[in-house]
Formats: structure tokens, C-alpha cells, sequence
């Protein structure tokens, strides 16, 4: 079975104070064992950005957060354990994001301060049966 992920928003709106980014993605019949993207979102010209999830079905066992610097380059993973711990451009975040059990949420918060674009990337516990619903937003 393939992972279904379907993301709307993702570009700057708005004024020069408040969020400038929406996006939105929702992911049913993600695989086990191996990472799948459910959001991408170019962060040029933003100063922070937020990112809430909640897991509809089964427990989630990886949470990667990986950067592109520009847009010729490729994705480098930046964090792949996120925790309630603040290191690095995370500002904050609600607990251990890699092992959010189903039915539960997690958010964060990132610096993306001369980040060009960001990518999250799960994998689900059970094979073509997680689904995870994802928001971001993101300010100057």
C-alpha cells in the first residue's frame, strides 16, 4: 500500500508582522521501517516556525526534521530526536516526538533563521496503517 499525503498551504501570506506561512497536510497509510515525508514548506524569510501533529492510528517510532539551505541543494537531517529538552534551533517542544503513541500530539518550535525550506519525515509503528495530520506556521 502507498502513503497518501495530501498538503495544502505552504506559501507566505499575509502582512510584514504575524504568520506568514500555513500549511497542512494530512497522511494515511504510512509504512513501518521506513521514513515518509508528510510536510515541506520553504521558510526563506522566516523567522520561526511552529509545527503541531496528532497521530490518528498507531504510535509513530521516527520524527526527522531535516533542512535545505538552498534551493539547489538536498535535504540534510538536522534533528532526529526531538524532546522536551530545547537544543540547538529547537526553541521548544512538547516531549519525545519519535514516540508519540497514537491518539496522542506533539509540537515544536524552530529557528529557520537562513534555513531555505523544511521537511518532516515519520514512520509509523504498523505497516500501511499510521495516520498522522500535521499543521505548521511560521513568522517573521
Amino acid at each position: 500500500m502507498t502513503a497518501t499525503v495530501v498538503q495544502t498551504g505552504g506559501s507566505p501570506i499575509g502582512a510584514q508582522v504575524g504568520p506568514l506561512l500555513f500549511a497542512k497536510s494530512v497522511c494515511t497509510a504510512l509504512p513501518a521501517g521506513s521514513n515518509t515525508d508528510i510536510l515541506e514548506v520553504m521558510t526563506l524569510g522566516l523567522k520561526n516556525i511552529g509545527v503541531y501533529f496528532d497521530v490518528a492510528t498507531n504510535a509513530l517510532d521516527v520524527f526527522t526534521v531535516s533542512a535545505r539551505f538552498h534551493p539547489d541543494d538536498s535535504f540534510h537531517s538536522l534533528y532526529t530526536a526531538i524532546t522536551s529538552t530545547p537544543a540547538g534551533l529547537i526553541i521548544a517542544a512538547s516531549g519525545t516526538l519519535a514516540s508519540t503513541a497514537a491518539a496522542g500530539s506533539g509540537w515544536f518550535l524552530l529557528d529557520v533563521r537562513g534555513i531555505y525550506a523544511i521537511k518532516i519525515s515519520v514512520s509509523g509503528t504498523v505497516a500501511d496503517t499510521t495516520a498522522v495530520n500535521i499543521y505548521a506556521s511560521g513568522s517573521r
